[in-house]
Order: structure tokens, then sequence, then C-alpha cells
């Protein structure tokens, strides 16, 4: 399907869940595995696909407005899925021109050609889980990463144009 803006129609918000992590962290009650089998992920993504197919079939009368990859980690799902499953949204919903398209990401899961990818793919914001400023509280939630990593990766997000970003920080 095209994308266009569209006033007549009903806005519509999408939260797409990437259940896949590096590690599970103290805190975190979301569902995620840990599993990065790469046949369990090819079996997501298939699924995934599918399932948008079905939903978009349903909702003719929509615009989405807002794309919001959540998880467990969707950048450890990779550039490459990550972008089939935007192209099958795409090709399902009809999407506004001016979309806010997000992917949640940790500091350790991203590098920049990754980054660069998805903003050509049409991202256009990145939810960065920093968490915390002190490496002695990450590892001990168990956070996979550095505040150097974090600041790094912040860094990253910026050189690869992303103009929209968010931290996710934890405090008390």
């Amino acid at each position: 399907m095209p994308f266009f803006t569209q006033t007549n129609r009903t806005p519509l918000g999408l939260y797409i869940h990437i259940p896949f992590c590096r590690s599970k962290c103290l805190y975190c009650d979301f569902y995620s595995v840990t599993d990065g089998d790469n046949a369990l992920l090819d079996q997501y993504l298939e699924a995934l696909c599918r399932h948008i197919r079905e939903a978009g079939a349903q909702a003719p009368n929509y615009i989405v407005d807002t794309v919001y990859f959540g998880g467990g980690t969707p950048s450890f799902f990779g550039a490459e899925a990550l972008s089939m499953v935007l192209s099958a949204v795409r090709r399902s919903f009809r999407v506004s021109n001016n979309a806010e398209i997000t992917f949640e990401a940790n500091p350790d899961s991203i590098d920049l050609k990754q980054l660069r990818r998805l903003h050509s793919e049409g991202f256009t914001r990145v939810s960065l889980g920093i968490q915390c400023d002190d490496d002695a509280i990450l590892t001990k939630i168990g956070r996979p990463h550095s505040y150097s990593q974090a600041e790094e990766a912040v860094r990253m997000i910026r050189k690869a144009g992303f103009k929209n970003l968010s931290v996710d920080l934890m405090y008390g």
C-alpha cells in the first residue's frame, strides 16, 4: 500500500513486540527470551509478518500514525528483520507519511551500520535503554552494557541521522 496522509481515516498506533534479548535483566517483567537461535528468530519473523497481514486486512479505515517496536530488545532482532517487519506493516496498513516509527535498543546491541540502515528504512526515533549512569548498578541489575557504551550509542544514533531520541532512566 502506498504511503499517504488522509485526514478522513481514524488514526491507529501499532505496537510490535519483539521478545528477544541478549540476556534477561533482573528487574524486567516483560515477556522475553534469550535464545538467539536463528531458526526461532526466523520462525518468529515469518509468524509476525503473517499476523501483520491478517490484522491489516481488518483495518481498512485506519491510518497508522505511530509504529512502536518494543520488547525485549528489538535492536537485538537486527536491522534486516526490523526492516522486513516495517515493510510488512507498510504493505498491510495505510501508513501516514509523517508517522513516528520507533524501535527500542540497548547500547550494546546497535552499531552505526545498523542505525543507518534503520534510518534509511524510515525509522524516525530510537528509544535507548540506558537505565543508569553507574556501571556498578548496571552490573547489579543485569544490564549488559556500560555507561560509556551508552554515551557512544547516543553519538552513533545522532551520527546516523536520528533527530528523535528518548532514553530510559530508572531511579529510586
